[in-house]
This record gives structure tokens, sequence and C-alpha cells, in this order.
């Protein structure tokens, strides 16, 4: 049974997604308009951004699928897709990523379950450096577009925490050597874990390779924000959107919501409006940026064979 503090936080984050959500299409837009844009976009435009999201997927995808193939894991393209593209869906309906992870590790669970794992925790990592990057440089290009924004402080903790995760990160491989070194003579499943997460210090340059794809495919949103925005009408240039997007989703990762919901839209509505973007608008291009991520997973939905891993897999009581 879940704990209550599980139940509480569960609650917590139940009551800012949807006070967030209700206070932004109740008080901050005007729902009549934002459904009249909704059902207004262009349906090209639509289409187009339901692809991109795709190709955003398939990206990172291709991503994971480069740290499994450096181990050795003998994982083909196709599979590491369904597997990907699976529990992206999965993720949009659970509370927390690490569920959405765990089915990535079950559905591949034959490859050896804790290389999965341990390429998993790298592809967070180096997401998260990713990320925080490509923010800071939004920061620097939001404040170089509008005159006054205070983000230079933002700026400075985004760049402190670069560097900071970056060395954490380093020192993290080499302790992680270090560790299952000293444990190698009585190995467990953490000292396997913590062995094969160490072997990735002997691959720099696929862990940059990672990284540098990572920056490219944190713009995608923003190219998606673009096509949108473009569909529905609007003239925002796609640098506004690359200096506000990035920051809005990577306040999402704040653990205050459910999957950040509620949390990204208010950011990029708020950023939105520093560069002139209408409320109703920016929460409009929010709204169907989900969407086109949504539709683009659905396909995984009918993928009971690779769903269907999970299931076994817990019947197996395979942890």
């Amino acid at each position: 049974m879940p704990s209550l503090r599980g139940v509480t936080g569960l609650l917590l984050r139940l009551a800012v997604t949807f006070g967030l959500l209700g206070v932004l299409l109740f008080v901050v837009a005007d729902v009549r308009e934002l459904w009249r844009n909704i059902i207004g976009i262009s349906p090209v435009a639509m289409l187009l951004a339901v692809v991109l999201a795709a190709v955003d997927r398939l990206v990172m995808a291709y991503k994971w699928r480069m740290l499994l193939r450096v181990r050795g894991l003998p994982v083909d393209m196709w599979t590491a897709v369904r597997s990907y593209f699976a529990s992206s869906l999965v993720g949009l309906v659970l509370p927390v990523t690490v569920g959405a992870d765990a089915l990535r590790v079950l559905t591949l669970r034959r490859f050896g379950m804790l290389d999965v794992t341990a390429s998993i925790v790298i592809e967070r990592i180096l997401g998260a450096i990713a990320m925080v990057s490509v923010a800071a440089i939004s920061c620097l290009l939001l404040a170089a577009t509008v005159a006054g924004v205070p983000v230079q402080e933002l700026t400075t903790w985004l760049v402190t925490a670069l560097v900071a995760v970056t060395v954490l990160f380093i020192v993290s491989l080499l302790a992680a050597d270090r560790w299952a070194a000293r444990h190698a003579t009585a190995p467990s499943t953490l000292t396997k874990i913590t062995e094969a997460y160490a072997r990735y210090r002997d691959r720099p340059l696929v862990l940059f390779v990672f990284y540098v794809l990572s920056v490219g495919e944190s713009l995608i949103a923003a190219v998606i924000t673009y096509v949108i925005a473009v569909g529905l009408g609007s003239s925002v240039p796609l640098y506004l959107l690359m200096a506000t997007v990035p920051i809005a989703l990577a306040s999402a990762r704040l653990p205050v919501s459910l999957g950040g919901f509620g949390v990204q839209e208010a950011s990029f509505v708020y950023l939105a409006g520093l560069v002139g973007l209408p409320a109703t608008e920016a929460l409009t291009i929010m709204l169907l940026l989900n969407a086109a991520m949504l539709i683009a997973l659905l396909p995984s939905a009918f993928d009971t064979s690779m769903l269907s891993l999970r299931h076994k897999a817990t019947n197996d009581r395979v942890l």
C-alpha cells in the first residue's frame, strides 16, 4: 500500500497542477478565445507539429540506443523506438518519470537489466545537463531581446548549476569505478549497476555526442511551438520562442506538479508575456504542444506486444 507521505505528495502535485491550469484557463486567459484558437489552427500546421513531436522521440530513442550499444547490448533501432514511445506514453499518465523509466528497463530486460538501468541513469543526467545548458542560453537571449528583464540572476544560477552538475557527473563516474572495484570480490546487484555505470567513463566521445544531440533535441520543442504559432496566424519570430520555451520546459522538471503540467504552461505564459505574446495565445500554443506530443505517442497504445512485457515482467516478479 502507498505510504501516507506518498499519497500526500501526490495530492499536493494534483492540487498544484489543477490549480495552476484552473487559474490560467479561467483567470488569466479567455476560455472562448482559447477554444476558437484551438479549433481554428491550420490542420497542416498541426500535422507538422505531430510529425516533429514524433521526430523528437525518435532522436531520444536514437540517443538512448547509442548508450546501449556501447555497452554491447544488441538492441535494434526499432525495438528502442517502440520501448521509448511506450514508456513516454505511460509517462504522461504516471505522476513520476520513474515508472516510465522502469517500463523501459522491463521491456529490454532480456538484454541485461543492469546495463539498461545504467544507460537510463546516464541518459537522465546528460539530458538534465543539456536542458540546463539550453535554458541558460535562452536566458541570455531573452535578456538581449527584452530590455530590463531581470534574468541575470537566473542565468547565474543556471550556469552555476550547469557547472556543478557537470563536475558531479564526472566525479560520480570516477567514484563509481573505485566503489565497484572495492566491492568486486562480493558482487551485488548494486555493485553490478555501479560497475555498468562507471564503464561509461571510457566512452567520452559517445557521451559528448549524446550531449550535443540532447542540446539539439531540446530545441525541437521551440520549433514545434513556432509551427503551431504560425498555424494560429501568429507572427511571433522563432528566436523569441527559442528564448522562452526551453526555460518553460526546464521549469517543468521541478517536482511540484504531475509531469510538469501547469508549471510549464504558467512559465511559458509569463515569459511569453515579456516578449509581447498575449496570455491566451501563449496558453493555446502550449496546450497544442502537449496535444501534438500525445497524438504522436498514441500509436504506441496499440503496441500490445511491447506494453504487455511490463505485465509479464510483473507477473514474473522481475524487479
